[in-house]
């Protein structure tokens, strides 16, 4: 299990707060992908503190103790839906993000059929849709899932690809809260929807033979 130290010389940077409490620690973020948090398991504390950096802060031990808490609940809610993406879907997400510079992925069902939708919602221009040859296997990607209710969420882009690029189990709480298991490290990286819809959807019309555009109005 992870030291304290360790667990402070990979998170610790200056633009991040690092709690502890017991054998566990969280790491939060004030950079582009601050609704990210990051949870692990370290050795056993003393009692709960908060760093900000490397720094020890002042907060007290009761303060911090209730942080911890609040962390706690965002993954206690019934599950609305669970799924797993390989290694391989992870980096072709990845991959569309960057070559988009998108914003956000929008995960959602169409019954028992997840379905992932990469873009940028600052765009509306049809150049920066993203490419046919890209959208049969990224925009539209498809995977088996149990889906409880109908659900969708938008993650952000910058936190997504803070992931680790490898298999990863998913959890949408009923709170709007996306859990992302690692296995490999024991980490849990927890995500907030972001409440939108791609602002852009682009099909092909049989019966005018063009493309047809719909574009949400940005609010």
């Amino acid at each position: 299990m992870i030291t304290r130290q360790k667990v402070l010389t990979q998170y610790g940077t200056d633009r991040r707060q690092v709690l502890f409490s017991k054998s566990n620690f969280s790491v939060f973020s004030k950079e582009k992908h601050a609704d990210l948090v990051i949870v692990g398991r370290c050795l056993s504390q003393g009692k709960a503190s908060l760093y900000e950096g490397s720094s020890l802060t002042t907060t007290s031990s009761a303060d911090c103790q209730h942080l911890w808490s609040k962390v706690e609940e965002l993954s206690r809610t019934r599950a609305v839906v669970s799924f797993s993406l390989s290694a391989l879907v992870i980096q072709q997400l990845k991959k569309a993000i960057r070559d988009l510079t998108a914003t956000h992925l929008r995960f959602y069902n169409e019954g028992n059929t997840l379905k992932i939708v990469v873009f940028d919602y600052v765009k509306f221009h049809a150049e920066y849709r993203l490419p046919r040859k890209v959208s049969q296997t990224i925009r539209y990607h498809q995977t088996s899932a149990v889906v409880r209710d109908d659900f969708s969420i938008t993650l952000l882009a910058s936190s997504f690809d803070a992931l680790p690029s490898d298999y990863l189990d998913f959890r949408i709480g009923e709170n709007g809260i996306c859990q992302v298991n690692y296995v490999k490290s024991d980490l849990i990286y927890l995500m907030r929807n972001q409440k939108l819809v791609e602002p852009m959807t682009v099909f092909f019309s049989k019966q005018v033979n063009q493309n047809i555009a719909l574009v949400f109005h940005p609010k």
